[in-house]
């Protein structure tokens, strides 16, 4: 029978979501810009020919991207298959699906790295401040936040 560990790692890898790269011709936020995709982008004014590049490296990476997203939601689906089935399911079956599933997602990552460096590379250094500025702000208002809420969750109750 299967360990929790394994139970819960094969589910991991079958609810995955890959929603920024595999959507077709998602774009970010719900401004048509890429700030979901790339935060360092939020509060920084871009110009109509940067905004044109930054459409043209995304669309060139979802294309990269399209593939190996698929590639992952065949093994997702042949892992939730094999545990959905009726039949006897061992490590040995899950292990290769897993490992597979795990190189594509580091592909991925690192593709989307790739493609936020070629981003980044286009802003002027007022942008990369106005970019650094913006983070360092929501940081601070993250930092609040926290600050507010903490120990007022559903286990401040049990200390």
């Amino acid at each position: 029978m299967f360990g929790k560990k394994t139970l819960i790692a094969a589910l991991c890898v079958a609810a995955v979501p890959l929603a920024a790269l595999a959507a077709p011709g998602g774009q970010g936020d719900h401004h048509g810009g890429h700030h979901g995709e790339f935060g360092f982008l939020k509060g920084v004014n871009l110009t109509p020919e940067q905004k044109a590049q930054i459409q043209q490296i995304v669309q060139t990476s979802r294309g990269t991207a399209k593939p190996l997203a698929q590639q992952l939601r065949a093994d997702r689906k042949q892992i939730g298959d094999l545990l959905a089935s009726t039949g006897a399911v061992t490590q040995a079956q899950l292990t290769p699906l897993q490992q597979q599933a795990d190189q594509i997602r580091q592909q991925l990552e690192s593709q989307h790295l790739a493609t936020a460096l070629q981003v980044r590379a286009l802003l002027s250094p007022a942008q990369l401040a106005q970019s650094a500025q913006t983070h360092a702000q929501l940081e601070s208002l993250h930092q609040q936040e926290r600050a507010l809420f903490k120990g007022t969750g559903p286990d401040a109750t049990a200390q």
